[in-house]
């Protein structure tokens, strides 16, 4: 899709269409008339109506050659207009630094180049757009901080751009009168950049001068970005009114010498008597140095006075600047040799196609920039707002308008946006550093056409913006349950109740309270109680202070000591001790009662013996009675309870089986047995219920019929 791309400069006007192809440029069609009077005044238009009668020619002339009706441009404004601030901020700032970081340091950044600019300038100047220059973390220069974490501090130094409103009126003024709207505008000098020392070439420190009739601008680059601009309001139209002062020539003709000064060759004019005149080249410089050194010693003045020292090289584009003799002045006022300042024309451009011969000098650099910046979208927007309710014009260099771009553009103090955090509360837990962040701050909520929207989000023609103010955030506050870890509590069951135990919390060396509030730098020592003592002391319950007490008894003789304890407890129906190790969801119960133990608790029981036989041909095991205890000379059961003092003997029974026995446990076949006798043998011997059996004994168990 082909685009219009138009430079109004003082002494021509040039248009272009031109399309874009893969990543090449191509020229379609481009037009250059000269002003018929001087309606531009050092870039500056002085005459709507003069100049819009230029550019409706020219807008004709470019419809009727390749059939289009033409509806939107892109231009560039004069760099004489542009007042630049250089300005830097800084904030405090600890931990991850955000987009939000960022964008507050900007903001404060342009605060301050506003705040600074002279009294007349507030009232009839705006800002534009801003350039970040660089950011420093701790000290550390960094292109992009975010995400970077910082110990103390962050700051940012950027290049802030305002601009009349005059300036921008009077084109948009031009461009409407010929039925023009702007797709987006730049400003020459950036444009005259653009196209002669692309990003790769921004590693050197090198000055840009673009020398048009009324004015140089000048742009300085270094180490990959562009550290500043600049203008002086001596250009070409100098050196041509110096060449009629002395050849007593008009000042067209004057600049038809001047151009035709490269060439070398003689020119033969009148003078304003009409009497001949024939300039040399020798003549020709004889009457400008002293001019052309002027101009120069002001431009090389400039270069050193933004760049601090002398840069490795200077390019030279614009009209102007194809005058050796200047160009060589410049080197000589910079102390640099002659072939480190040289010019560039559009022709050393490789991107660029179908160049046509009137764009190929070095004065085609600012338009074919300026196309350049259309095809590649690197122009201004600009929009017509209000802001709480008052009318706002805005431009701004990153093509996309945004609410922030707004702001800065009327120069809105920063207390009325952002809100200031709330403090946050750092502290220790075992050692481990921790922290308790303030409450967020409340920043001034944005308004487009009644929708809420952020800084970051586009305003467009025509858009009513309102801005709420900020409040701050609360201070970080809380009480030290809120910092502990879940793993340092304990949920337990106590006699049917849920208990939630907490934990042992030392501040400084002080046993303190879940309940205590948090301080700022508070030094805190968290310990998990899980032992039963702990727990229960925990949960309300008063243990015995001596918790056991020694109960001497004998068993068969054997002195024996058993611990008695001065209360009951159980966990998970199993009886333990008060330094039984808790765990979360734990079933205790407890009783403030003496325990006791039984017999069995301390008898180690032998096993009831056994006789072995073989019952039917398969072996088989025959209980024998269990032991006799007595406690005390009385004869008692495993499960009497113990006193102290008791002496407790064990016996076991000797005693003889008999056939019987077995039947005990012998498992026999009832249904087999209705209406049959039972016979029994031992040893293969007819034997009967009461007869004998001994260890290894073969018993036989049969039912035979009745008789």
């Amino acid at each position: 899709m082909a685009v219009f791309a138009l430079d109004i400069g003082t002494r021509k006007v040039a248009g272009i269409l031109g399309e874009l192809r893969g990543d090449k440029v191509r020229i379609i069609d481009a037009v250059i008339l000269e002003h018929d009077k001087r309606a531009m005044l050092d870039g500056q238009i002085h005459s709507i109506e003069d100049v819009t009668t230029i550019v409706k020619k020219i807008k004709k002339i470019l419809e009727d050659h390749n059939g289009v009706v033409l509806e939107k441009v892109t231009t560039a404004l004069a760099g004489r207009a542009l007042y630049t601030k250089r300005s830097a901020a800084e904030m405090e700032k600890k931990g991850e630094i955000t987009a939000e970081d960022i964008s507050f340091l900007e903001l404060e950044s342009v605060r301050h180049a506003y705040a600074d600019l002279p009294a007349d300038k507030k009232s009839s100047y705006y800002c534009v757009g801003y350039s970040t220059v660089f950011f420093t973390v701790d000290g550390e220069v960094m292109k992009n901080p975010l995400q970077h974490p910082a110990k103390a501090s962050i700051a940012t130094e950027s290049i802030v751009t305002f601009l009349p409103r005059t300036v921008l009126d009077s084109m948009v003024s031009v461009l409407k009168n010929c039925s023009l709207s702007i797709d987006s505008i730049t400003l020459e000098p950036i444009a005259a950049l653009y196209v002669t020392i692309p990003e790769d070439m921004r590693l050197l420190n090198l000055a840009l001068v673009d020398v048009g009739a009324g004015t140089s601008d000048i742009a300085i680059t270094k180490k990959g970005r562009i550290e500043s601009y600049g203008m002086i309001p001596k250009a070409g139209d100098e050196i041509t009114e110096s060449i009629c002062h002395e050849f007593l020539v008009d000042f067209n003709t004057a600049e038809t010498i001047k151009r035709n000064a490269a060439t070398g060759e003689p020119f033969e004019s009148r003078d304003i008597f009409n009497n001949p005149v024939t300039i040399g080249a020798e003549q020709f410089y004889a009457a400008v140095a002293p001019k052309a050194d002027e101009v120069a010693r002001d431009v090389a003045d400039e270069i050193l006075n933004l760049n601090g020292s002398q840069p490795q090289a200077v390019v030279m584009v614009g009209g102007g600047s194809s005058l050796k003799i200047l160009r060589d002045k410049v080197a000589e006022n910079l102390g640099l040799p002659a072939n480190r300042v040289g010019s560039r024309t559009p022709e050393s451009v490789a991107n660029i196609e179908n160049l046509p011969d009137i764009l190929k000098g070095t004065e085609g650099i600012t338009p074919v920039g300026i196309l350049e910046t259309a095809l590649f979208k690197k122009g201004i927007a600009f929009v017509e707002v209000t802001v709480n309710g008052e009318k706002e014009f805005i431009i701004n260099l990153d093509q996309k308008i945004r609410v922030l771009d707004v702001l800065l553009s009327r120069g809105l103090e920063l207390k009325n946006l952002y809100g200031v955090p709330g403090r946050s509360l750092s502290f220790t837990v075992n050692g481990e550093l921790k922290m308790l962040r303030g409450g967020h701050a409340a920043h001034a909520k944005v308004f487009v056409n009644d929708s809420e929207k952020n800084l970051e989000d586009t305003v467009r023609q025509g858009d009513s913006i309102y801005i709420t103010a900020a409040s701050n955030g609360e201070d970080a506050s809380g009480i030290i349950r809120d910092v502990i870890n879940a793993d340092f509590m304990t949920s337990v069951e106590i006699n049917g109740k849920i208990a939630h135990i907490e934990p042992l919390i030392l501040l400084s060396g002080k046993e303190v309270t879940a309940a205590e509030p948090l301080s700022d730098r508070a030094d805190l020592e968290v310990k998990r109680l899980d032992t039963a003592a702990d727990v229960l002391s925990r949960a309300g319950f008063s243990l015995p202070a001596s918790g056991e007490r020694d109960i001497i008894i004998t068993v068969n003789g054997e002195p024996k000591i058993i611990k008695q304890r001065n209360y009951q407890l159980k966990v998970n129906n199993i009886e333990v001790s008060a330094d039984y190790r808790v765990r979360n969801l734990d079933r205790l119960e407890y009783k403030d009662a003496p325990s006791y133990f039984r017999i069995r608790d301390v008898l180690k029981i032998a096993p009831k013996k056994g006789l072995s036989v073989v019952v039917n041909g398969k072996p088989f095991e025959i209980e024998q009675g269990a032991p006799d205890i007595t406690m005390n000379g009385r004869r008692v059961s495993d499960e009497e309870f113990i006193i102290n003092g008791a002496a407790i003997e064990t016996k076991i029974k000797d005693e003889k089986l008999m056939l019987s026995s077995i039947f005990k446990t012998y498992p026999l076949d009832m249904q087999r047995a209705k209406g049959k006798m039972l016979e029994l043998k031992v040893n293969g011997e007819k034997a009967g219920y009461t007869t004998p059996i001994a260890e290894g004994a073969n018993i036989e168990i049969n039912f035979t019929d009745t008789i």
